[in-house]
């Protein structure tokens, strides 16, 4: 996988809900100003009802976007529902070797999780397309990660430790709710020896409780190194949320830090799934061990 640079094509797929076209022509205009080029997927225009058009072209979309050698990166144009049902319908085999940047988030973790299990990639859990189409600043956040600028290293405070100590392990997860939506299938992926991450949106406090419990009972924390959570957003008090997660925790000892700037809020930083990071409370840092792009950038 290599960074991507101006006069790239970044190509755009709707896996899951339809969208705003004033707000997707905004957002293409960001990315054409700073010197990009965007290849829309055939089918993206196709709503049906609360999916952006058939699992069969939503797939055939992604796939054509990954195995098109024209195209630097794929990027979801939103989230919403749709994206777990493409699973059935891509073409893992021929995908193996075409690994590119994929972005996205919430929906979209169907997408990391399973492109994880099944080819072993790297992904970029950040902005969707429509995040970015009221802030040219967050496109240009996006795209620097994309560009092999950032070192991914990120700081927090005390105040945001629930659990001290020192991990390093690939960091997965994503979505809560699609997470534990995706378990018992082939495409979820093992989690031995990972920092698991989780965010979540517009969930009660029980419907989170319940997610966590059958994680637990699942034993996907049996073998984790450690845990970040991103921002739960209008789930009720962000404190409540913690103590509940910790709750499920008591039997496990690994670190654990919670408010990452990850998930649906403004400045949702990118974050690559998949690749190898250090979480050390004592230093106040998570921090990539590893490029996604390894020597290229």
């Amino acid at each position: 996988m290599r960074p991507i640079r101006p006069g790239d094509v970044i190509g755009l797929v709707a896996p899951g809900s339809p969208f705003d076209r004033d707000r997707f022509d905004m957002a293409c205009d960001h990315l054409v100003r700073q010197g990009y080029r965007v290849r829309i997927g055939e089918h993206a225009f196709e709503a049906k009802g609360y999916v952006a058009g058939s699992e069969s072209a939503r797939a055939s979309d992604l796939a054509r976007a990954v195995l098109d050698p024209e195209i630097a990166a794929v990027v979801c144009i939103r989230g919403g529902y749709g994206s777990g049902c493409l699973l059935p319908w891509l073409p893992f085999p021929r995908l193996r070797d075409r690994m590119k940047p994929l972005v996205g988030y919430s929906d979209a973790t169907f997408l990391h999780l399973a492109f994880h299990a099944e080819l072993g990639w790297t992904t970029f859990h950040g902005p969707n397309l429509m995040d970015v189409a009221d802030d040219s600043g967050s496109t240009r956040s996006l795209l620097e990660a994309l560009e092999g600028e950032r070192d991914f290293v990120f700081h927090f405070s005390e105040e945001q430790i629930l659990e001290s100590g020192v991990a390093s392990g690939k960091v997965m997860g994503g979505n809560l709710t699609c997470l534990v939506h995706l378990m018992g299938t082939p495409y979820f992926p093992d989690f031995e020896g990972s920092i698991l991450f989780l965010e979540d949106c517009n969930e009660k406090l029980y419907r989170l409780d319940r997610c966590i419990n059958q994680l637990r009972l699942g034993r996907v924390f049996d073998g984790l190194a450690g845990m970040i959570l991103g921002r739960f957003k209008d789930c009720g008090d962000e404190s409540e949320v913690h103590s509940v997660i910790c709750h499920h925790l008591k039997p496990f000892r690994f670190p654990v830090v919670a408010g990452l700037p990850f998930g649906h809020v403004a400045g949702n930083q990118v974050l690559p799934l998949g690749l190898r990071f250090s979480l050390n409370t004592y230093e106040y840092t998570l921090g990539a061990l590893e490029s996604p792009f390894g020597s290229a950038s």
